[in-house]
């Protein structure tokens, strides 16, 4: 899961294996069960290991009626007023009464599989009141909130233009930044510094393409911004273990329902 953000609510199941979420500069491990309530906005990124898992992304606006006695309540969680626990642990009255049937409705997709999702999601909000599983939240000053948003747009200028040459001055000079300053603070919000995470962010750019089009490594080594093929091999085997075409046959024998190696 590259780094990104929206202005959506996401909630992330772990079916079976961990994964390690970073979440707004901090990192949290979750294992079978786990839950993780991702805030509107919060800049997040993460890594499965031998992981299925599962995420539904909604505005919750979805959840608010001018005519609604919540309002108020649903406000304060669209607004980051209160803040609510990034992680629920599989034991947590709060997702297992709510979350955890939300998911199996939207899985599922019975007969009035979206009436049962949006009940859980009402009750799921009314719950973390009830429970208090929520702390009221200050506002980031304006130091922070300048430091995020130069982030956030470093991160969109990765994402739109990692198929050509991104040099480390040009993106420090794009948000105003020394290329030292940069790396610092990007390394302090993701452990990695800018030049290994475009790296990462080409490679998993050739995942996706090795496993939905027929393009053939060399094309797709160009396409996402690599200018040498062994330099991407050797990227790919470092961030993935194997090579672009073991990774395709694994991926390919996968959605075939062959079991993976």
């Amino acid at each position: 899961m590259p780094y990104h953000w929206h202005e959506e609510v996401e909630l992330l199941h772990v079916i079976r294996g961990r994964f390690r979420l970073n979440l707004g500069g901090k990192a949290y491990l979750l294992g079978q069960g786990d839950t993780a309530y991702i805030a509107s906005g919060l800049l997040h990124g993460g890594t499965p290991e031998a992981c299925e898992y599962e995420c539904v992304v909604l505005d919750l606006r979805l959840l608010m009626r001018s005519d609604d006695l919540g309002r108020r309540h649903i406000g304060d969680l669209m607004d980051g007023h209160v803040a609510v626990a990034p992680l629920l642990g599989a034991e947590s009255e709060l997702a297992r009464q709510t979350l955890l049937p939300m998911f199996d409705a939207l899985r599922s997709r019975c007969d009035g599989y979206t009436l049962i999702a949006l009940g859980c999601l009402y009750r799921f909000a009314g719950e973390i009141y009830r429970l208090k599983a929520y702390a009221p939240c200050e506002q980031p000053g304006g130091a922070e909130n300048r430091r995020m948003l130069r982030l956030k747009t470093v991160f969109e200028i990765i994402e739109n233009h990692y198929p050509e040459p991104l040099h480390l001055a040009q993106l420090a000079a794009d948000v105003g930044l020394t290329p030292k300053y940069l790396c610092r603070f990007f390394r302090e919000a993701t452990h990695r510094t800018p030049v290994d995470y475009i790296a990462y962010y080409r490679v998993e750019m050739a995942c996706y393409a090795l496993a939905v089009t027929e393009r053939n490594v060399t094309e797709i080594a160009l396409d996402t911004g690599f200018s040498d093929l062994n330099y991407f091999i050797r990227c790919f085997r470092k961030y993935k273990g194997i090579t672009p075409g073991a990774y395709r046959k694994a991926v390919r024998g996968h959605r075939a329902g062959t079991p993976r190696s």
